[in-house]
C-alpha cells in the first residue's frame, strides 16, 4: 500500500502548486461608431469604426501578440489602426487591458451585434496563451 501512495505522490503535483490559467474577458458593449480614415495620407474617405475592450487576467510575465477579429453579418473586418506595435501586449503577471478597433469598407459597420475573438500568443514561440469569443453590441 505504501508503494502505491509513493507512486501517486511522485506523479501527481500537489493541488496547491497548480496556478490558475490566464483568462480573457471581453466587454459586452463596443464603442459607438466613429469616423476612421485608413489612408496613409489621411485624406479620406472616412469609414465607421468601433473599438472593443477587454482584459487579460492572470497574465504571466512576458510579451504577447494579440490576434483580434470582429465579424458582423458574417463578414470580417480590418484593424482600424496604423500604429506600429498594435496588438503587442506586455504582461507583468497580473491583469492587463487589451483593446482593438475595427472597420470595414463594404458593407459598412453598423449598430448591432458582432462577434469578437481575442487570442494572445507568445511573441517569441507563437504558442497560444489564452483565447475567447464573445458577441458584443455596437450601440447607436
Amino acid at each position: 500500500m505504501s508503494t502505491i501512495a509513493a507512486i501517486v505522490l511522485a506523479v501527481a503535483p500537489p493541488a496547491a502548486a497548480a496556478t490558475p490559467s490566464a483568462h480573457i474577458r471581453i466587454e459586452h458593449r463596443a464603442s459607438e461608431l466613429y469616423p476612421y480614415d485608413p489612408s496613409y495620407e489621411q485624406q479620406g474617405p472616412d469609414y465607421p469604426a468601433t473599438r472593443v475592450w477587454g482584459e487579460v487576467r492572470r497574465c504571466p510575465a512576458g510579451i504577447y501578440n494579440l490576434s483580434a477579429s470582429l465579424i458582423q453579418d458574417g463578414l470580417p473586418t480590418v484593424w482600424a489602426t496604423s500604429g506600429r506595435g498594435a496588438g503587442e501586449i506586455t504582461c507583468d503577471g497580473g491583469t492587463e487591458s487589451i483593446t482593438m478597433s475595427f472597420y470595414r469598407t463594404d458593407p459598412l459597420l453598423h449598430p448591432g451585434r458582432a462577434i469578437v475573438r481575442f487570442e494572445l500568443h507568445d511573441a517569441y514561440g507563437g504558442t497560444t496563451l489564452t483565447e475567447t469569443t464573445r458577441t458584443v453590441r455596437i450601440p447607436r
